[in-house]
């Protein structure tokens, strides 16, 4: 067996534990969790212990203590999550993707390292998705769409065929893409649905979906609170 940390110590960290440990088979074991928040420190999740901040990373791979990282940060912190990912890449540890037997993955389409398809998700035939993706429940990406890094899918999000979607997008709960590119550093509201094409930074939400603003580039580098009139689409 050869041994992984996971870097986060929440909800969405869980997730990827249970859905790792529902492989048929798996040739990876997880010693611990790394977390910036201090008070979890020493704490034990599923068992596991939370070894402290994400700085002991480096430590850990330099010593061979751990040959494999899993990216257990959610949604909100979307800049953090290509952070660690770049960095676990960087020293030299692989980073399994997490596929549960309950999700679909044709056998045409390509999935890169890191990511996590959960159960009910569709990745379908010829798509094409990104390092360090989360596809979440029945979320459905259709024949023919390329998803870059470290893109986020809701539940039951649904793309049309042929859509693209740049880096570092995340889209909320039972959204709808029909449009033919959402552009990188998106937020799609839960819910909405996205029929026009997308600029790089934006906000957008409702039915149909409509900019509600650009994010500025220091906006785009920061872990996000969705605004009320956002979260209801208004």
């Amino acid at each position: 067996m050869r041994s992984l940390v996971v870097l986060g110590a929440k909800e969405h960290a869980k997730v990827m534990v249970a859905t790792l440990e529902d492989a048929p088979y798996t040739d990876w074991e997880v010693v611990g969790f790394l977390d910036d928040n201090p008070a979890l420190e020493g704490t034990r999740l599923l068992d596991r212990p939370v070894l402290g901040p994400m700085a002991r990373l480096e430590a850990l791979a330099r010593s061979g203590s751990v040959q494999g990282a899993l990216i257990g940060v959610s949604c909100g912190h979307m800049p953090v999550r290509a952070k660690l990912f770049r960095r676990a890449v960087e020293l030299g540890l692989e980073l399994p993707t997490v596929i549960s037997p309950a999700a679909f993955v044709h056998r045409t389409a390509k999935i890169g390292m890191g990511g996590a398809v959960f159960a009910g998700a569709v990745v379908h035939a010829f798509a094409t998705v990104g390092d360090n993706f989360v596809a979440y429940s029945n979320a459905v990406v259709e024949h023919e769409c390329v998803l870059d890094d470290n893109v986020y899918l809701g539940p039951n999000v649904s793309f049309c065929a042929n859509c693209r979607v740049g880096a570092n997008t995340f889209i909320g709960t039972g959204a709808s893409v029909i449009s033919p590119h959402v552009g990188a550093d998106v937020i799609v509201g839960a819910g909405a649905a996205v029929l026009e094409d997308v600029p790089d930074g934006a906000v957008v939400a409702g039915i149909p979906a409509r900019v509600l603003r650009r994010r500025s580039p220091e906006e785009r580098q920061a872990s996000y609170t969705l605004r009320k009139e956002e979260r209801a689409g208004g």
